[in-house]
């Protein structure tokens, strides 16, 4: 008898794993929303006929990873993205003096465009698919910091257009969550050095070829699908990236630098 690849993983996987990623899909599928408290950890265990440990030990892991949140004395909630969330989770550019402040955000540009080989490649879509293209300059304390260039598969995002990129409330995490079903769980990081082209020099009024940091995020849905990739470009005169891990983080696959 032939064993298929997801049999075999579901064979050897501990039990506390299958109950995480039951409980994954049952999030990604939108059995409990952003800010609403899963079931109680009893009704749970009589959910999935497993032990009391065995579900605190999945709940754990989610919790490490930023999917769930618990509140002493009210139990434990889908996580939901606010400013907070997003300036000590995923905005990881700060001032030389590390601290860190929420960005005035611009919209330079929102567009429709083909997508290439390597954002399909990252993004798991077939080349030419339509994606969204946002384009953002983010400025600290009155100083431009970095300019943002984000690639959206159109299809995760039915409906977008630059008025309601313009004129959201919060966040694009927010956004993204709040209108489209899509809440980022993770990111990636990687970070390159690129050169200033004269689009991004009159953006952070720099003089053309100036050195920047590049950083390629990729950013992940709870159900661990890839719903962004994002090319920031960081003018390091005054600012720099910083990034600061728990110990759960530490354990969790959120940033590769390369």
């Amino acid at each position: 008898m032939v064993v298929s690849a997801v049999e075999w993983r579901t064979r050897d996987e501990p039990l506390y794993k299958r109950v995480k990623r039951e409980l994954t899909e049952l999030l990604g599928a939108g059995v409990w929303r952003p800010s609403q408290s899963i079931p109680s950890e009893r009704k749970l265990v009589d959910r999935f006929g497993v032990s009391m440990g065995t579900l605190r030990r999945a709940i754990d892991e989610l919790v490490a990873e930023g999917v769930l949140v618990r509140y002493q004395g009210r139990g434990t909630f889908v996580s939901a993205h606010d400013r907070s969330r997003y300036l000590f989770r995923f905005f990881n550019i700060c001032g030389h003096d590390g601290q860190r402040t929420y960005p005035v955000v611009s919209l330079l540009d929102f567009d429709v465009q083909k997508a290439d080989t390597a954002t399909a490649r990252a993004l798991a879509i077939r080349p030419g698919a339509r994606i969204f293209r946002i384009r953002n300059r983010l400025s600290l304390k009155g100083v431009p910091a970095l300019v943002d260039e984000i690639l959206l598969p159109a299809a995760r995002f039915a409906g977008m257009d630059r008025a309601c990129v313009a004129g959201r409330k919060g966040t694009l995490y927010q956004l993204y969550e709040e209108a489209f079903g899509n809440s980022i769980s993770r990111i990636e990081e990687r970070l390159r050095a690129a050169a200033a082209d004269d689009s991004l020099a009159a953006a952070l009024d720099l003089a053309p070829a100036t050195p920047l940091l590049h950083i390629v995020r990729r950013a992940f849905s709870i159900d661990g699908t890839a719903v962004e990739l994002r090319h920031s470009f960081v003018s390091t005169e005054r600012h720099e990236y910083s990034q600061t891990l728990s110990q759960e983080d530490r354990l969790m696959p959120a940033v590769a630098s390369a």
